[in-house]
């Protein structure tokens, strides 16, 4: 399963960045999301691993994971397995960033291996697909409005006041 989504957000990708990459951030924006906690005792790079907790209607998930792409603030990407996936099966997630000047293209895309799957299982796959692409595009709005505030925000704060 292919999933792809692309925005243009006005502010910097360094302010942008802070929203992918900070789990106290991505909580603002990724409502599901509980707490994800470094496994790895290195600084953050490409190979780290991490615990992640998802809240999943009533119940939480628990996920491992491990960067797959670090170079802030253009590339992000990370895989993770376990939780409600099946054995075996693993999520690609990858965010790119582009610099547009007065503003950023997020290009987010999402991979799920689902050959492996059989049965009522493999049946779901539309539903679950059409389930995702509402839950990104509230997640991505989130993200849009929460970025996009903190842009105009550090604006406001370097506009020298005008005295009248």
């Amino acid at each position: 399963m292919h999933i792809e989504h692309r925005a243009e957000i006005r502010c910097t990708p360094w302010q942008l960045w802070p929203f992918l990459d900070d789990p106290q951030r991505q909580k603002l924006w990724l409502t599901t999301l509980i707490d994800v906690v470094p496994t790895s005792h290195s600084p953050r790079s490409v190979g780290t691993t991490f615990d992640m907790r998802v809240r999943e209607g009533r119940r939480i998930a628990r996920y491992e994971g491990r960067l797959d792409a670090y170079d802030p603030p253009r590339h992000l990407g990370v895989s993770f397995w376990g939780g409600a996936f099946a054995p075996g099966m693993l999520m690609k997630v990858d965010y790119r960033v582009a610099d547009l000047g007065s503003s950023s293209r997020l290009e987010y895309y999402a991979e799920i291996d689902t050959r492996s799957l059989r049965g009522p299982i493999k049946i779901a796959i539309p539903i679950a697909r059409l389930f995702t692409f509402f839950q990104l595009r509230y997640f991505m709005r989130n993200l849009k409005r929460l970025a996009e505030a903190t842009a105009k925000s550090d604006a406001a704060r370097q506009t020298p006041a005008r005295r009248g």
